[in-house]
């Protein structure tokens, strides 16, 4: 299966069960702190993507060969730049309360 993100195919691998494994796999570039922090998806809200003119979270929702997927936009760009900025503040307080930093 292939999918479209920003007007390209792009092929679906077997172990690629989200939009954001499709974006590591072909190294697109993608923002998912609480990936590679947390390993736990959805919690930092940055991975956006727009699909039919809504934002999704890329973490959550698997591939679909009937969709185009949106992700270098500069709409998108912002926005995750400022999840990103809220995700570290909070993960930096939670550290300092556990006494972790």
């Amino acid at each position: 299966m292939k999918i479209t993100i920003d007007n390209k195919e792009y092929e679906v691998g077997p172990r690629n069960k989200t939009v954001l494994d499709v974006c590591r796999k072909h190294k697109l570039s993608i923002t998912a702190p609480c990936y590679k922090t947390l390993r736990q998806f959805g919690t930092c809200n940055s991975c956006l993507v727009e699909v039919d003119g809504e934002k999704k979270l890329s973490c959550g929702i698997p591939p679909d060969e009937n969709e185009k997927y949106v992700l270098q936009r500069d709409d998108l760009l912002e926005e995750r730049k400022e999840k990103v900025k809220i995700f570290k503040s909070h993960k930096e307080k939670m550290e300092r309360l556990l006494g972790k930093s």
